[in-house]
């Protein structure tokens, strides 16, 4: 093993070492660090400093996410606050379970929330008897989700084809490819499933024998229950991080309009793009939502470019500059971008648990068995 690279002082965020661990926990967010070190040539016990270092400044995170065939319903809600009150109501957004991921933006509205829950009845109540009923709230509109063409394992280009197979044994998590039925989403989780979940979304590399300490099962039912729901498709894990100290601090939320009889088609293709964190199929004439992950301001120049010349049919109606992320996939966030709480999405809370929670501020634990 070749001399171990320095870790960067702690007033750095993030050197080239740390930007491949991420993109390597971005390939596999469950890797085990003695599969990590090797890949990335450094030892494993410094791939676990590394990270631990980065989860406990708030810099980066793994969290448990839906997977493709779990039952949810879904919906982006668009909202003009009373003058001055933005991110008051952002705040009191954030602390909903059900919402997952709240935007402050330019443009028309103010802020951007996307929320997730179980059924269809349950969204139809939450937009229209509670989250629209939120102090500071001038006009809001909300647009359902129909279907989602984006992953949860995004590459950041810091590791190659070899090393990204030697963590991942070739296996993805990218939508089906053209021509391909999507997953259709009908399967559910029970009570003690929905616990594994949430108990993943604080720490989604956590340890099998903390999770069963925790949820009062064995280590072997922990792990077994784990890889059922990660085979069936209703569970997956992606990895967070600090994107404005890590190269990608420029986010935009795009509107686009595009021939239902060519959605699918234009949906899976953006999806997959690099730039594509969020990529899903909408109600209104503007019926796909696309929120894209860039270097500079500038770069939004090329993605035009892109989608006229990739899919000529796709017609962007509106762009928004991301102002400020203050919640992403439950992870609460400063003006840095750094992680300062979790209200973990939860689409099966009760009514009454869709007023705000406190945040846990519970940092992850850096390894996992």
């Amino acid at each position: 093993m070749p001399p171990q690279p320095p870790d960067p002082p702690a007033s750095r965020a993030f050197d080239e070492t740390d930007i491949q661990l991420l993109d390597a926990l971005h390939a596999n967010p469950r890797a085990s660090f003695e599969r990590l070190g090797p890949a990335l040539d450094i030892s494993g016990v410094t791939a676990a400093r590394r990270w631990q270092r980065l989860v406990e400044s708030g810099r980066a995170w793994v969290s448990s996410v839906p997977g493709p065939q779990l039952a949810l319903a879904g919906a982006s809600l668009e909202i003009r606050a009373q003058p001055g009150r933005a991110l008051e109501v952002a705040r009191a957004l954030a602390m909903v379970p059900q919402v997952m991921s709240v935007y402050a933006t330019d443009g028309a509205f103010d802020l951007q929330a996307l929320v997730i829950t179980d059924t269809v009845a349950s969204l139809s109540r939450l937009l229209l008897e509670h989250l629209t009923g939120i102090p500071g709230i001038a006009t809001a509109q909300s647009q359902v989700c129909l279907e989602w063409y984006s992953g949860t394992r995004w590459r950041l280009g810091a590791i190659d084809t070899t090393q990204q197979h030697s963590v991942t044994d070739g296996s993805g998590n990218r939508p089906p490819s053209v021509g391909k039925q999507l997953a259709f989403r009908n399967r559910t989780l029970t009570p003690e499933d929905r616990a594994l979940f949430l108990a993943l979304q604080h720490d989604g590399r956590a340890r099998y024998r903390d999770l069963a300490t925790q949820l009062g099962m064995t280590e072997q039912q922990v792990r077994r229950r784990l890889d059922t729901l990660v085979r069936h498709g209703v569970l997956g894990f992606r990895t967070d991080f600090t994107r404005s100290e890590g190269g990608w601090p420029t986010e935009y939320a795009l509107r686009i309009s595009v021939p239902h009889h060519a959605l699918a088609e234009v949906g899976t293709e953006i999806g997959r793009w690099p730039q594509t964190r969020i990529c899903t199929a909408t109600t209104g004439p503007a019926n796909l939502l696309v929120m894209a992950q860039v270097h500079h301001t500038s770069d939004l120049t090329g993605l035009f470019d892109r989608i006229r010349s990739g899919t000529p049919v796709a017609q962007v109606l509106d762009h928004r500059l991301v102002l400020r992320a203050v919640k992403s996939w439950g992870r609460l966030l400063d003006e840095n971008g750094h992680s300062s709480g979790i209200v973990p999405v939860d689409p099966w809370a009760s009514w009454h648990s869709a007023t705000a929670p406190q945040p846990d501020r519970r940092s992850s634990a850096p390894a996992r068995s």
